[in-house]
């Protein structure tokens, strides 16, 4: 390999093969397709070997781009840490982070951080992750995301996943409720209609997701894509739902509901904090994660 190799076309490399894309890539990196196209020209030819190939619409990997990738990647990520750190971060400074949240974790961290006093000029932004998966991937790696609290995890080795918050699902219904006071039996939970949630990035409701038994068919009224519009729904009707014990621990009395233990064994709830590796060791990035951290313990 010649001595004078161009460590820049390792950077875009890189790049394209997280995001599967040479127009992402050129993106992310502030340079133009041609050139992207260009410098993977240059990288094959260097090493003697094809690193992608087309498929469909996009571009896949070689087994050779895949082991490049494993081996280049740590390294790379290790570097940025390394620069970051020297640059430092202060709280003073101002600054804006995007995160990417869930529902519950929404309501929950929100009035948290607007309430904290030790923000110094930072201010924390929060929105709901795409829809997508592969969108949601691409978000983070283009870093117009910091990071993402979500059910789940992401399934690529150039993101860390790291549990945030756990908790459990509950039964609720309208106080006042012409046939439940305080308990429920499986006969008459399929009796009753149902308002259910779907969940994100999966054609499942939320029962579906977070129960241990296999679950009969039920009545449903109306499906809803929003914790908050299902509660209001359930205050104003006979029908029962099934939400996270946070958000109901929050606003059941507020919308004047009960909440019921559900008649079946139900899985945990484990909201995810996720965010590419290259942020790792990145001052300002270990200050978000500890802030957030900070901010959940105080509603456990």
């Amino acid at each position: 390999m010649d001595k004078r190799f161009d460590f820049n076309l390792l950077v875009i490399f890189l790049e394209v093969y997280q995001l599967r894309s040479i127009t992402l890539a050129a993106d992310s990196l502030g340079l133009t397709q041609p050139g992207v196209s260009a410098a993977l020209k240059r990288l094959q030819a260097t090493l003697g070997v094809e690193l992608f190939v087309r498929e469909g619409r996009g571009i896949s990997p070689t087994n050779a781009a895949i082991q490049l990738a494993s081996q280049v990647s740590p390294a790379y990520n290790t570097v940025n840490s390394a620069l970051s750190n020297v640059a430092g971060f202060d709280k003073q400074t101002p600054r804006s982070f995007l995160v990417y949240v869930d529902e519950p974790m929404m309501n929950l961290l929100q009035p948290l951080a607007e309430q904290d006093s030790d923000m110094g000029n930072c201010e924390i932004m929060f929105q709901l992750p795409p829809i997508e998966e592969e969108r949601l991937l691409q978000q983070l790696s283009l870093q117009k995301a910091d990071l993402a609290i979500d059910v789940g995890q992401l399934p690529s080795l150039s993101y860390s996943n790291q549990l945030f918050y756990r908790e459990s699902v509950t039964m609720i219904c309208r106080k006042g409720h012409p046939r439940i006071n305080g308990k429920i039996g499986k006969i008459q939970f399929y009796q009753e209609k149902h308002i259910t949630l779907q969940i994100r990035r999966a054609t499942l409701t939320a029962l579906d997701f977070f129960t241990e038994e296999v679950i009969g068919e039920r009545k449903v009224s109306c499906e809803c894509h929003s914790l908050l519009s299902m509660m209001a729904l359930v205050s104003e009707s006979d029908c029962i739902a099934i939400t996270s014990r946070s958000i109901a621990d929050k606003y059941a009395d507020k919308f004047g509901l009960q909440s019921i233990e559900p008649p079946f064994n139900t899985k945990p709830v484990l909201h995810n904090m996720m965010w590419h590796k290259r942020n790792e060791f990145n001052p300002a990035h270990t200050w978000l994660r500890e802030k957030l951290n900070q901010l959940v313990k105080q509603w456990n």
